[in-house]
């Protein structure tokens, strides 16, 4: 029998049951990653630090890519689909994988980035620019240059927009 190599998966979950997803898949000696970074909540006398994930409705699981490890999987509360094609789930890089758990653990306060190519068009989708269309140019730290340009008059605008309120269109 031919020992099959155990490779990282992406698992969608419902809203919040990363957390739940996480402890119900590990008692069933499934190997889990579920990315936590502190962030500060609001409570009525104080604030305090609490464990959000980082990618909000996922997390990975490692197991070799069999039937039995599927259902296993899929059966789980709250697991909604495993990331893939309509025939197979697509596995993750381990350096990937291993890139996230070394920020994670290193105590850097990672904030989410868009997932943007230089050349793409976007839309912003939140904040005084809402609705504006252009071109992705760079990011700066945590703001983009968002390039908005007037063909007829062969003209272009470059703004700064920060990287949470863009979409790709």
């Amino acid at each position: 029998m031919i020992a099959l190599a155990h490779k990282w998966y992406a698992v969608r979950t419902r809203s919040n049951y990363e957390f739940k997803v996480s402890y119900l898949l590990n008692k069933r000696s499934i190997k889990t990653f579920y990315p936590t970074v502190l962030k500060w909540s609001r409570r009525k006398d104080r604030k305090i630090k609490v464990a959000r994930p980082l990618f909000p409705g996922y997390l990975f699981v490692e197991c070799a890519a069999t039937t039995q490890d599927w259902l296993e999987v899929k059966k789980t509360e709250g697991v909604v689909n495993i990331l893939g094609t309509k025939t197979a789930p697509l596995a993750i890089p381990v350096e990937q994988i291993e890139s996230v758990r070394m920020i994670v653990e290193s105590g850097i306060d990672p904030s989410p980035h868009p997932y943007l190519n230089a050349g793409e068009r976007i839309v912003v989708v939140d904040g005084p620019l809402r609705g504006a269309i252009g071109i992705f140019e760079k990011f700066n730290d945590k703001k983009g240059t968002l390039v908005i340009s007037v063909d007829l008059l062969g003209r272009s605008l470059a703004a700064e927009v920060d990287n949470d309120v863009v979409e790709r269109l």
